[in-house]
C-alpha cells in the first residue's frame, strides 16, 4: 500500500475548512544539502514549529511510507482485540508512558471532559534491547521487527532536521544529534493511535490541546483532524487550524525540548485533535507517530553560543534530566506536576491544560 494509497478510498479533505499553511519541505532535497530547502525548514522551525515533509522519491523516505501502510494495517488488527485485553498493557509505572491507553483515561479540558482515544506506545528502548522487554499482545510481539525499521527510519530523519537545525543556529557539529543517540536509554517510542467516527450530534476535540514534550516528532495519517494553533494566537475557537495531510508526507513538528534548548527562538506549536472535517468525519481516523527524545542523562537547559538569544536578567535555570523532564511533563496533568513544571520551566500562556500523552 505504497503513498497511502487510502487516501483515494475515503472522502477529499474539504476546502471550506480553516487550513494551517505549512512549509512542505523536500527530504531529497534536503540530503541534496539544498540550501534554500535547508533555510526553508530553519524558517518553518522558527515561525510554525511545523512543516510537511516530503518523502517520495528518497529511498529511505519512500521505505517509510510501506513501513507505515504495514503499521496501520497492524493498528488495525491490535485494536480489534476485546478491551479487557488491551488493558493488560495499560500504561503504568511511575515513569511509564508506554503500553496501552484507553478512550476516556485522559482529559480534554479543565473540567475532565473524557477524551475519544486509544493508542499503543512501543519503546525504543524495548526494541533494541537497551531495557527489559514490556510485556505485549502477541501482534506486537511478532511485529517488533517492522516497528524497530520505522523507528530506525525515523530517528535518521530526527537526526537530519536536527543537523540542519545545528548549522542554522550556528552551533558546533553535534551539538543537537549528539543528544539523541540511538544506543541509549531515552523515551522514544512510536505510537498507535485510533479514533472511532463520533455521533453526529457531539463531535468534539479527542485529543487535550498540548505541546510535546521531546525533541522532533514525526506523523503519518491520511484523514484530517489534527489542528495547530498558530503561534501566538489566543486559545480560541477560531484560530484552530486544519493541517490537511497530504499523500508521500510526513507531518513534522518540534518539541519542548528545541524551545528550551534555544530559548524560545525554535517553536512548539500548540496542536490537538477533533473530529475529521466535513464527510470525513463518518470514518475511523488512524495516526502513527515516532517521538523522538534527547537520551535521559541530556541537560534540558539553554545551550551557550551561536543565534541562541541569551537568558535575561537575572534568570537562572535549574536544570533537569531529559528522563525528569518527561517525567515531569507526563505527569503534570496532575495539579502538582503541573506546579512543578511551571516552577522549572515557566507557565506557558494559554497552556491551561497538559495531558499525560505527547
Amino acid at each position: 500500500m505504497p503513498h497511502f494509497t487510502e487516501f483515494n478510498s475515503h472522502p477529499p479533505f474539504p476546502s471550506d475548512v480553516p487550513i494551517a499553511k505549512l512549509e512542505c519541505i523536500s527530504l531529497t532535497d534536503l540530503r541534496n544539502g539544498n540550501e534554500l530547502e535547508s533555510e526553508a525548514l530553519f524558517d518553518a522551525c522558527k515561525k510554525d514549529g511545523f512543516f510537511l515533509l516530503d518523502l517520495r522519491g528518497d529511498e529511505m523516505g519512500e521505505k517509510i511510507l510501506d513501513d507505515a501502510c504495514k503499521l496501520f494495517d497492524m493498528g488495525k488488527t491490535l485494536f480489534d482485540l476485546p478491551y479487557e485485553a488491551k488493558m493488560e498493557y495499560t500504561m503504568g509505572g511511575a515513569r511509564s508512558v508506554f503500553g496501552y491507553k484507553g478512550v476516556g483515561l485522559s482529559k480534554v479540558d479543565s473540567e475532565g471532559t473524557p477524551d475519544r482515544c486509544e493508542f499503543y506506545g512501543i519503546s525504543k528502548d524495548d526494541l533494541f534491547g537497551l531495557s527489559a522487554q514490556l510485556p505485549s499482545s502477541d501482534i506486537i510481539t511478532n511485529s517488533r521487527p517492522l516497528l524497530k525499521s520505522f523507528l530506525s527510519d525515523n530517528y535518521s530523519l530526527e537526526l537530519l532536521v536536527l543537523h540542519h537545525l545545528e548549522t542554522h543556529l550556528r552551533l558546533p557539529s553535534g551539538a543537537l544529534t549528539s543528544l539523541h543517540p540511538l544506543t541509549k536509554l531515552s523515551g522514544d517510542q512510536v505510537r498507535i493511535l485510533k479514533y472511532d467516527p463520533q455521533p453526529s450530534s457531539d463531535r468534539r476535540t479527542s485529543l487535550v490541546p498540548h505541546t510535546d514534550f521531546g525533541s522532533v516528532t514525526s506523523l503519518f495519517n491520511i484523514l484530517g483532524g489534527l489542528q495547530v494553533l498558530p503561534i501566538g494566537a489566543p486559545n480560541t475557537e477560531q484560530n484552530w487550524q486544519y493541517v490537511r495531510p497530504q499523500t508521500g508526507c510526513a507531518i513534522i513538528n518540534l518539541g519542548d525540548s528545541m524551545v528550551k534548548w534555544t530559548n524560545g527562538l525554535l517553536k512548539s506549536a500548540m496542536h490537538r485533535v477533533t473530529y475529521a472535517p466535513g464527510k470525513q468525519a463518518a470514518a475511523t481516523r488512524w495516526s502513527l507517530a515516532y517521538f523522538g527524545h534527547a537520551h535521559n542523562g541530556a541537560l534540558m537547559k539553554r545551550m551557550e553560543g551561536g543565534v541562541i538569544p541569551k537568558l535575561g536578567d537575572g534568570v537562572v535555570e535549574e536544570a533537569l534530566t531529559a528522563e525528569d523532564w518527561l517525567y515531569v511533563r507526563s505527569t503534570s496533568y496532575k495539579q502538582e506536576g503541573m506546579k512543578e513544571f511551571e516552577r522549572v520551566v515557566g507557565k506557558r500562556e494559554e497552556a491551561d491544560v497538559t495531558p499525560i500523552v505527547e
